[in-house]
């Protein structure tokens, strides 16, 4: 099998859990979500903290340019990192999420702009995964153990971020329908509807 599975979500949507089912499903296929931070730390010097907190954070600099045009210069051993961490970054994450494409012929990745970053990929499926608000904040509460007003605090939040992050550096609209190769609202369908229907999809592409 070889397909390069990306998953863009809404937050509390399950997006990182259905890419769980599916790797398990799977064989144990690589997914690349939240160890995409400490090999982005490893890589730049930070510590996985400052990774955390900057990879969805933007800047105004002349690298975004760099970054929508495809050219991801190895900027982790310039001089320019104070200047424009949230760039040097991105364009880090960038650099290892396409090694990590190249390098194995089936993966899985979790946001991170993955669905612009290889784009150009011939095994890529592009997925974005969305539910209605009373679901994410009910899945949101259950998580953190908080009140459901605080958690529809939290996904408002983390939606704004992504949204400005993602239309920042790929130049596209997060969440447009047209920007993906299928969209699966979870609120409607449940996470388990969901894992099977991407599960088909698979099946149907290595046909």
């Amino acid at each position: 099998m070889s397909i390069i599975l990306t998953i863009s979500r809404e937050y509390g949507s399950g997006g990182r859990e259905i890419a769980e089912r599916l790797s398990e499903y799977y064989n144990d296929i690589p997914v690349f979500d939240r160890k995409l931070i400490d090999m982005t730390a490893d890589r730049c010097g930070f510590s996985s903290k400052f990774i955390q907190a900057n990879e969805e954070r933007m800047t105004n600099s002349f690298l975004f340019n760099i970054a929508v045009g495809g050219a991801y210069s190895p900027f982790c051993h310039t001089g320019d990192v104070e200047a424009v961490p949230q760039d040097y970054v991105f364009l880090t994450q960038s650099q290892i999420i396409t090694t990590l494409a190249k390098e194995h012929p089936s993966a899985i990745f979790v946001g991170r702009c993955a669905d612009y970053i290889l784009r150009e990929n011939p095994n890529l499926f592009s997925v974005f995964i969305t539910a209605d608000m009373e679901f994410r904040v009910k899945r949101t509460a259950e998580e953190l153990g908080i009140t459901p007003e605080k958690a529809a605090s939290v996904v408002v939040k983390h939606d704004k971020a992504r949204r400005r992050h993602y239309n920042y550096y790929t130049g596209a609209d997060w969440g447009e329908r047209s920007n993906y190769h299928m969209v699966l609202n979870t609120g409607k369908l449940g996470l388990g509807a969901a894992t099977d229907i991407l599960k088909e999809m698979i099946q149907y592409a290595q046909a």
